[in-house]
């Protein structure tokens, strides 16, 4: 999930109070009260890396604890939404986003550094170019939660028909809604636009074949994980 899409999501489930108030009071008969929260960190999806931290993989090479077991014991029956960019895409947004560096040429020349010594990027700020490994993520989570509690939706689909995606998270919540509260809702204002992106401009053609080579395999796994083909990204 980019930084962008994160907050607007964010900000259309969480800015409209009275709407959810109406909600509640549909939903319960205006008999009691309902909690409806949430957590739009970006990083909880794939990142496991202070799994050495938790008590029960002390001492251990491997974890056998990660961050969704935790959470399997905090939330008792949580519906996880998941937006996901083509990860060429998103990790060109993410290097300019967070001014690792200002141009293609050398985003060109992370990358390289980045896919010739993978294990040493992981530690560092110069490219987080795993987190499009976005298959490997998919399995730890659903190693430890069932397919029913994951709504998984694409950047681009979200961008091209904004009020169509909030009509999916509204039922997947089964939150009651309508047309004209999802149409409001669409016309919220970006709260950021990387205007460096665009005095950057467009990734350099050999950079994204690099990256698409790179991340078909993870991307291939991904489209049978969840049997939806359009989580290949050929278009």
């Amino acid at each position: 999930m980019t930084p962008l899409v994160e907050t607007k999501l964010v900000q259309a489930l969480f800015s409209f109070p009275n709407r959810w108030k109406d909600t509640e009071a549909t939903t319960l008969g205006g008999d009691g009260v309902m909690f409806f929260g949430g957590d739009g960190t970006p990083v909880d999806f794939y990142n496991f890396m202070r799994w050495k931290r938790i008590p029960q993989n002390a001492g251990l090479k491997e974890p056998v604890v990660l961050k969704p077991h935790l959470m399997k014991h905090v939330y008792k029956d949580p519906k996880f939404i998941i937006i996901l960019r083509n990860p060429t895409e998103r990790l060109y947004s993410d290097y300019i986003f967070l001014k690792h560096g200002d141009s293609p040429q050398s985003f060109h020349k992370d990358v390289l550094r980045a896919i010739e010594i993978e294990e040493d990027c992981m530690r560092n700020n110069s490219t987080r170019i795993f987190i499009g490994y976005y298959s490997v993520f998919m399995k730890e989570w659903l190693n430890v939660f069932s397919r029913k509690h994951f709504l998984v939706l694409r950047t681009e689909d979200y961008n091209s028909d904004m009020e169509g995606a909030l009509r999916e998270v509204y039922d997947y919540l089964n939150l009651n809604y309508t047309e004209d509260f999802l149409n409001k809702i669409a016309r919220i204002p970006h709260m950021h636009v990387t205007e460096k992106k665009k005095k950057a401009g467009p990734m350099l053609e050999k950079t994204r074949i690099l990256l698409d080579n790179l991340y078909r395999p993870y991307l291939s796994e991904l489209a049978d994980i969840l049997q939806d083909r359009k989580f290949l990204w050929l278009t």
